[in-house]
């Protein structure tokens, strides 16, 4: 306990420095600038001595949260076996293997059970404890790393995906083209042609005659028609 009062002592004076240097901040503007800035490095050389006390003990403080929960799991494993003596002790009266009124009986059921409550007691003070030295531990870790230490605790959120991208038919955006595929194949010898041509490469038919003969009738304007 003694060695988190000190780190709370630390960390009040720690607060109070800063409140401090926040303050003069705000009067700058109205102070002599040799005035404010013999206060400002006052107030800085002492604010880095907190800190740097604080750094020192948190070393000390994580062992001790180390030490502290080895022994809990330690207890709750006692804990545990002595659960189990209870019980079995029960379970055995109950299969008549024990007298449940016989003295002898009765006196180890009530030690067994006074062990299992002692330890889960002694096990409620010492989480308790443990607690308390990881919130200090947090304390002290923010006011040594102060801005530093959130924003490298502060991560970055993942970029979100759009789901409707893996609805995406990456195979039917491939076959686009061939739907779209402008071949003429020839009526004659059914040789398909490139695009655009005329007459059949094969055998040299002409390609779509009945088209041909609707874009020559097109040509005619129906008001140069002398009806």
């Amino acid at each position: 306990m003694a060695l988190e009062r000190k780190i709370q002592d630390l960390l009040a004076r720690r607060t109070e420095l800063a409140e401090r240097l926040s303050n003069l901040e705000a009067m700058k503007a109205e102070t002599n600038q040799r005035v404010y800035s013999r206060i400002k490095g006052d107030y800085d050389n002492q604010l880095n001595d907190v800190l740097g006390k604080l750094g020192d003990e948190k070393g000390s403080l994580e062992s001790k949260v180390n030490d502290l929960t080895k022994k809990i799991n330690e207890l709750e494993k006692k804990h545990q076996n002595e659960s189990d003596l209870v019980e079995e002790l029960q379970i055995r009266a109950r299969l008549r293997e024990h007298d449940e009124n016989d003295a002898a009986f009765q006196k180890d059921l009530k030690a067994a059970t006074g062990e299992r409550n002692s330890t889960a007691d002694e096990l409620d003070g010492f989480r308790s404890e443990l607690g308390d030295m990881k919130k200090v531990l947090r304390d002290v870790e923010d006011a040594t790393q102060g801005k530093a230490s959130k924003a490298s605790r502060s991560k970055s959120k993942p970029v979100e995906v759009d789901d409707s991208l893996d609805e995406l038919d990456l195979d039917d955006d491939l076959n686009l083209d061939d739907d779209d595929d402008d071949s003429v194949k020839c009526p004659s010898c059914s040789h398909v042609n490139p695009p655009q041509k005329l007459f059949c490469e094969e055998c040299g038919s002409a390609l779509d005659e009945e088209d041909a003969l609707d874009d020559e009738f097109d040509l005619l304007d129906d008001g140069d028609l002398d009806l």
